[in-house]
């Protein structure tokens, strides 16, 4: 098996936490025409004349590629459409690919192959270098289906037997040495009763899964000697976990967002509030936070991974870490508009931390570690208000 795409199945990131659950499905077969981009345009391929590469990290004019298994009704492909509108509209369109995995083995098998044609149409086959690119087709197809697409279906069927309300699993799966990003959902059940509990949770899947596009989108990966010509470029998989700084911030940051961009299209009227407020959410997560933490006694959720058995806590305490940060600088929006343009820029974790929050990570946790044990009352200053109208994040 292809060492980087077994180094970036280890970066998997998925959506967390008691409310939310994780889901991943597939694609439509090939006579279905309701993906989201449009027939004719290119993938990520290199242009002819000037050798400019697009790349995981570079904004298109096109919206997200979507996917779905032949079993996935006609009416969720358009709401799914929808909610993946919202989020590129605030966060910008990335080179992405997502697949939606249904229940039926025949049509995740179709799934299947619709990915790797289009692998083949992106000039990801080379039996060459097998580093980056996959053998040949049936390769591709072996690696999607045991990796992926069988799991997906998996718990597609778990979230039906179960009677979940939205999907049961859902991911951003890496591919950046591809310039792109692959994103997989299990049967997303929620999106097939509109404006029901499990139609405002799978909109937060779609915006958690998105916000780790943006998020790697300004992580750069390679090293060039010319950063337009790929040639000149080689993938440093060692930088991955360098540059995303934690996953306490790689999901914390996330489920933030996801919360307060849901609360958002609640006031704005593009969803109905049927699940509380936003203290509510977060105090959720605070909970859920602090009952996986006890797994884990005496750890600081900056160094769980997702190999921990309290790996929740990286979702639910996560979230209070980044709302603690933002309402440090008071600004809710910190992360998209300073905090990962200037890691774009400068490729320096550690620096663009400190330059954005006025701390160090060390003195960030050395506070925090302590503070996330405060009472409610005290805890609750660092949730952003949410404007009514036009649901703006703001502190008072």
């Amino acid at each position: 098996m292809k060492k980087s795409i077994i180094l970036l199945l280890v970066l998997t990131m998925c959506s967390g936490g008691a409310e939310q659950a994780q889901t991943e499905n597939t694609s439509q077969t090939e006579n279905t025409e309701t993906t989201s981009q449009t027939e004719d345009t290119s993938t990520t391929s290199q242009t002819e004349d000037t050798g400019e590469v697009i790349n995981h990290m570079s904004l298109v004019d096109y919206p997200a590629k979507l996917y779905f298994a032949g079993d996935i009704p006609t009416e969720v492909h358009s709401r799914v459409e929808y909610a993946f509108s919202i989020i590129q509209e605030k966060l910008g369109k990335y080179p992405v690919e997502i697949y939606f995995v249904g229940t039926d083995e025949s049509e995740k098998d179709n799934l299947s192959n619709l990915f790797c044609t289009n692998r083949e149409e992106a000039g990801n086959f080379d039996p060459n270098d097998l580093q980056f690119n996959f053998r040949d087709f049936d390769d591709c197809m072996n690696f999607i289906d045991e990796r992926y697409f069988s799991e997906y279906l998996r718990s597609g069927l778990e979230t039906e037997q179960r009677g979940y309300q939205a999907s049961g699993n859902k991911g951003h799966n890496g591919q950046f040495e591809q310039r792109y990003h692959l994103l997989v959902w299990s049967k997303p059940i929620g999106f097939e009763v509109e404006n029901g509990e499990g139609y405002n949770i799978e909109f937060r899947g779609v915006f958690h899964e998105y916000w780790h596009v943006f998020q790697m989108a300004h992580m750069d990966f390679y090293n060039c000697s010319d950063k337009d010509v790929r040639s000149t470029c080689n993938f440093d998989f060692d930088s991955i976990d360098y540059l995303v700084g934690g996953t306490w911030l790689q999901e914390g940051t996330a489920v933030f967002k996801e919360i307060t961009i849901l609360q958002e299209q609640i006031k704005i009227g593009n969803l109905k509030n049927i699940q509380g407020d936003i203290f509510q959410d977060f105090n959720n997560q605070y909970f859920d936070g602090q009952r996986v933490m006890e797994q884990c006694p005496g750890m600081s959720i900056r160094d769980i991974t997702y190999r921990d058995p309290c790996s929740q806590a990286v979702y639910g305490w996560g979230a209070w870490a980044a709302a603690y940060l933002t309402h440090k600088v008071n600004d809710p929006y910190v992360f998209e508009n300073v905090y990962y343009p200037e890691l774009k820029k400068l490729s320096d974790p550690e620096l663009v931390f400190a330059n954005t929050f006025g701390i160090t990570r060390d003195e960030f946790f050395a506070d925090f570690d302590s503070w996330i044990y405060l009472s409610e009352e005290e805890r609750k200053i660092v949730i952003p208000t949410v404007e009514e109208q036009t649901g703006r994040l703001y502190y008072p």
